[in-house]
């Protein structure tokens, strides 16, 4: 005997709202005791796995929707877990950098932030949405080139030419601009 959870989607004609309904609790305590994280974390982990199975759930591609969801809140907790390791990461250098010290902050750095800023904004607008979106995914959510072609569908050697072309564009720009930053 299939249980729902092993049955092809393709046969089951489930609303999104079922599964929701289902799954939501589980996947919920899934990513808290496996991760650590909090009920709100959790719930945006699995709210996140749900909006990836929405444009899914009723195609012929899904065989298995509980470990699809399983999977995906997997992937988000891992990626929380990176984003967040990475603004602590930024934080603790801030903090052990004398430099960084708020009352440093003069109205000359405030300036130079904003000029780099948008220069660093005008390179990222200028060059191709796929470019720039490999190089924030890389620089800012910290995922490695593996993680990102795993998601991408490309290779990780594609992934880490883009992530260079996007870096040095962004040099070009501030070499252009004033050069020594």
């Amino acid at each position: 005997m299939l249980h729902a959870w092993n049955r092809p989607l393709a046969t089951d004609n489930k609303a999104l709202g079922d599964y929701y309904r289902e799954h939501h609790r589980e996947l919920c305590r899934y990513a808290t005791h496996k991760f650590g994280l909090s009920e709100m974390e959790a719930e945006d982990v699995v709210q996140s796995a749900f909006a990836r199975f929405a444009p899914l759930h009723d195609t012929a591609e899904m065989e298995n929707a509980r470990a699809f969801l399983y999977r995906a809140v997997n992937n988000a907790s891992i990626d929380l877990l990176r984003r967040n390791q990475v603004r602590s990461n930024f934080a603790q250098s801030a903090l052990d950098d004398p430099e960084r010290e708020i009352d440093a902050v003069s109205p000359e750095r405030i300036a130079t932030g904003r000029q780099l800023l948008k220069l660093i904004s005008r390179a990222l607008w200028g060059m191709p949405q796929k470019r720039r979106r490999l190089l924030l995914m890389n620089r800012v959510d910290g995922l490695s080139y593996a993680e990102i072609a795993r998601r991408e569908g490309l290779s990780a050697t594609v992934v880490k030419k883009h992530v260079a072309k996007a870096l040095a564009a962004c040099q070009a720009e501030l070499r252009a601009n004033g050069g020594d930053w």
